[in-house]
């Protein structure tokens, strides 16, 4: 008896606060069993069109135990005015990524006011995948593993309180989406696992990025064509390739990016840490107002690095220049060690020179013995401030 008058006391202040109660549908009551070995597919697709339905605000709750999840799209637009999807338990991927039909695992899609919490795990059990996975020396010749958690085409999202664990590919993809904040995120995969990016962004505006983990085979944040208004803060990178803008000039008519703004972050024994790379011989493009500050280098091999010849595998050419011109940018504070004697690389493209780069207060150590360190430019009049160690020079 008390907990139902509790229940239906906590429904009144509620309502007499304005606030509508979630309606919760639990996949439980769909039909999934915790056992780590059948499909919940079909039932949390029951609990998603119902909780899309619903007039009030809804919450689709994975509840604790293990779950198998084969291949999921959940789709909007909804009628409920929020919708929330919550994982308290841990939720698997088939291992075999033959399996997969998609590009994605689980997909969201035309959904606005969703939140993805619930403190669960996804795992992508990626460990098949990655032996099998050649796609970065052979883009052109071959199938992508499946992204982790795709969300296509949603506004005003919260994502926080998750683990992404051991994805085959990407373990977050946000495309032309709007209005995001990731936080509080655990990111994880072997340093040595294939294209296991940990945030991907393209097409898309406004996303907040604060407070995550990230350790994977590749990038922690990678920042695509046609992005603007990105803020990253207080995010630890390491293993992987550190963040990056781009590539960019692969294609033609790829739309800008502005403003990146990476502040407050870690980097622990990365390939990289902070890098914009641009292919040779690119069309036209540009990237512009971007900030690199306050940021903290732990043995990166490559802590700032500038790349417009960039050529993984020698499959380009690089007989043109870059078209892509860089303009606008600032980094300052960057402290920490070097595992390269060239800790900030600045390499612009002579066919579109860099412009308006400050550069200021770096003081990053080598670690290594092969000689003196030093900081170089070129194709760019860097505006240079504060102290500079190891010492710049322009070539």
């Amino acid at each position: 008896m008390d907990l139902k008058w509790n229940q239906w006391a906590l429904s009144a202040l509620f309502l007499l606060a304005g606030v509508a109660e979630a309606t919760v549908f639990n996949v439980k009551n769909y039909g999934a069993h915790p056992d780590g070995k059948t499909d919940i597919r079909k039932a949390l697709i029951s609990a998603w069109n119902d909780s899309c339905e619903s007039i009030q605000p809804s919450t689709v709750l994975i509840p604790k135990g293990t779950y198998l999840l084969g291949p999921v799209v959940l789709k909007g637009p909804c009628k409920t005015p929020s919708i929330e999807f919550q994982v308290q338990g841990l939720v698997q991927a088939p291992p075999d990524p033959a399996s997969f039909k998609t590009d994605g695992w689980i997909g969201f899609q035309y959904i606005d006011g969703l939140t993805v919490s619930g403190g669960g795990t996804f795992d992508g059990q990626g460990h098949k995948a990655w032996t099998i996975n050649n796609c970065a020396a052979n883009p052109h010749n071959c199938r992508m593993p499946p992204i982790s958690l795709r969300f296509d085409f949603v506004n005003n999202t919260m994502i926080r309180d998750i683990t992404s664990l051991n994805s085959k590919n990407f373990h977050i993809n946000i495309f032309q989406s709007n209005d995001l904040t990731l936080k509080n995120l655990n990111i994880l995969a072997p340093g040595d696992s294939a294209n296991t990016d940990g945030i991907h962004i393209g097409d898309s505006a406004r996303i907040h990025i604060t407070d995550i983990v990230i350790a994977t085979g590749d990038d922690c944040i990678s920042i695509g064509p046609g992005t603007r208004n990105v803020n990253v803060t207080r995010v630890i990178c390491g293993p992987g390739h550190g963040i990056s803008i781009g590539s960019l000039g692969m294609y033609k008519g790829e739309a800008e990016v502005n403003g990146v703004f990476v502040k407050n972050s870690t980097f622990i024994n990365t390939q990289n840490g902070v890098r914009i790379k641009t292919w040779p011989s690119s069309p036209v493009g540009t990237a512009s107002n971007i900030v690199f500050e306050d940021l903290i280098m732990n043995n990166v091999f490559n802590p700032v690095i500038l790349d417009q010849e960039y050529c993984p595998h020698l499959k380009c050419t690089k007989h043109n220049p870059s078209l892509v011109k860089l303009s606008n940018i600032t980094i300052n504070k960057i402290r920490g060690t070097s595992l390269s004697q060239l800790p900030v690389l600045i390499a612009c493209s002579r066919g579109a020179p860099c412009e308006n780069v400050k550069i200021g207060n770096i003081n990053l150590k080598y670690n290594g013995t092969e000689g003196p360190a030093q900081s170089t430019s070129s194709n760019v009049k860097p505006i240079l401030f504060g102290q500079q160690i190891p010492p710049f020079i322009n070539i």
